[in-house]
């Protein structure tokens, strides 16, 4: 037990005679059954301790047995903020005015010569845990408990400087999943329609390929960069949640961010080569055109329309990466609480 220099300053909103808690995660003594520890406990340490507590003015004391049965319960309570099972058998929390009482009663030859031996009969010792730290009463007996005047403006100072901030989180968020829907918006419509048109209206092979690396050219210059600023945006408000004072699950922010951006390693890994040729067979048809090359194999126009149908089809799958991110934060949106 630390000793009192070394004990830790009362918070700054410390009123007079605030407590003390000291909670021991236990586990119980190997081969021992669940009721057998808790019979234990209840029944014989319990009763051995309790007056002994009451003698040195120990406030409360509590005994929170982690059973298989109550285990099972937090299946109902599950959630993107609770996520990890304690596995500690039991959480016994004793409260008290000031340390000192505790270490009095420690120092008794009752604690000293039966409670203390009694720990080995039903605790593992070993691998136990335990902590202690101040007390701050919200609810007690179904009422709401008075916070004195200091603490109240301390409250409402953070409320003033976390609100508006939660605020900016939301807008961003919000604006964050408008951009990436648009994108996908404008990423499909290429190949949905823009390329139908192509298709239609071609009537030779350097035509077809003039039209398809302007219309690149175009979409090259806005989607990559929308699709950058979609990531950084996630990132944004992915950091934001993850550094509030009671953290969203900002993993899926992340990973709206990831999915969109995306779309670049699969142009670079998947759609290249397709590209590559488009661009080396328009280049090269462009050049006969103006008569720089004598003679050259000419595509013909049905291979480039599907060579043409075989990008948009690539195309109109790397438009659902930001589809995808935007169903995401869209769902991160809809369920968080700011």
């Amino acid at each position: 037990m630390a000793s009192k220099e070394k004990f830790p300053k009362p918070p700054k909103t410390k009123k007079a005679g605030q407590l003390i808690c000291l909670t021991i995660c236990g586990y119980r003594r190997p081969g021992m059954s669940e009721e057998d520890y808790r019979s234990h406990m209840t029944q014989v340490s319990g009763p051995m301790t309790k007056e002994l507590m009451v003698k040195y003015g120990i406030v409360r004391w509590t005994m929170l047995h982690n059973t298989t049965e109550t285990r099972n319960l937090m299946k109902q309570l599950f959630d993107e903020h609770m996520v990890n099972l304690a596995e500690f058998d039991c959480f016994s929390q004793v409260t008290f005015r000031t340390i000192e009482d505790y270490k009095r009663m420690r120092k008794d030859p009752v604690y000293r010569n039966q409670v203390a031996g009694d720990h080995v009969n039903f605790a593992d010792t070993n691998r136990s845990m335990m902590t202690i730290g101040w007390v701050t009463d919200f609810i007690e007996h179904g009422k709401l408990v008075e916070m004195d005047n200091e603490t109240k403006k301390e409250a409402s100072a953070l409320s003033r400087i976390a609100g508006p901030a939660e605020g900016s989180t939301k807008k961003t968020l919000a604006a964050t999943v408008v951009v990436g829907s648009f994108l996908s918006g404008c990423m499909a419509s290429l190949s949905l329609m823009a390329v139908p048109v192509l298709l239609d209206t071609a009537t030779s092979s350097p035509q077809l390929l003039w039209q398809w690396t302007r219309m690149y050219h175009y979409g090259h210059q806005v989607l990559p960069g929308m699709s950058i600023s979609t990531f950084l945006l996630y990132s944004y408000v992915c950091i934001r949640r993850r550094r509030a004072p009671s953290p969203k699950p900002w993993r899926l922010f992340a990973l709206a961010g990831l999915v969109t951006v995306s779309m670049i390693p699969f142009t670079l890994l998947i759609m290249k080569p397709t590209n590559d040729e488009l661009f080396r067979l328009e280049a090269a048809t462009r050049a006969m055109r103006l008569g720089n090359i004598p003679e050259i194999n000419v595509i013909s126009l049905q291979d480039t329309k599907d060579m043409v149908v075989k990008w948009a089809l690539m195309h109109l799958t790397r438009a659902s990466f930001p589809l995808f991110g935007a169903v995401m934060g869209a769902w991160g949106f809809f369920r968080q609480s700011f």
